[in-house]
């Protein structure tokens, strides 16, 4: 099972909040917050005061009074009127935004429950055959294979071992794209 990923509709990494412990089940407001590019940090904070305040779980923000002070009054996605053009298709965008956000934490919960019961990881030694290239200063060709195979040792039973030399990170390892360590569950 691959570990879920979080795909929203927007918003960029900085503004996600899709810990329950974080958002405290607003997912509107979380939601709202994201599409006008409030930071994760306040979105924290102002879902934490929703909750401590006993707003409903629908809530998309605090009214605000006189110098942006909170005046206790919550707007509820429920009380918006959605029949504007334009209205309605930002709040598509906020119930899809809530959807994903669902579909999501679903996603981690069976995850989770699947990594509890999953059995343990074992380990496999696997031969991978590949060409490899290399570019080196040499006389003439039989010289640069010379040069390129030097720091490869031969064993008696037909493997190899590399010796890579040179300075840290000249040496990179690239597969079709995909990591030389992979987790196998069977």
């Amino acid at each position: 099972m691959q570990e879920p990923k979080f795909n929203p509709p927007y918003g960029g990494a900085i503004n996600h909040v899709t810990d329950p412990a974080e958002h405290h089940g607003y997912l509107h407001m979380v939601a709202w917050a994201v599409e006008i590019g409030s930071h994760a940090e306040y979105i924290k904070d102002r879902c934490a005061k929703a909750k401590a305040a006993g707003a409903p779980l629908d809530t998309l923000y605090e009214r605000s009074g006189p110098c942006g002070a909170g005046t206790g009054e919550w707007v509820r996605f429920s009380d918006i009127d959605t029949t504007g053009h334009d209205a309605a298709r930002g709040f598509v965008r906020i119930e899809q935004y809530v959807g994903e956000l669902v579909r999501y934490q679903h996603a981690v919960a069976q995850y989770r429950k699947w990594r509890r019961t999953a059995p343990p990881l074992k380990t496999f030694t696997v031969t991978i055959t590949a060409p490899i290239t290399t570019t080196v200063r040499a006389l003439d060709e039989e010289d640069a294979r010379r040069t390129a195979m030097a720091g490869w040792a031969p064993s008696p039973d037909g493997t190899a071992t590399a010796r890579l030399t040179g300075s840290p990170g000249s040496w990179v390892a690239k597969f079709n794209g995909t990591p030389s360590v992979k987790e196998v569950r069977r």
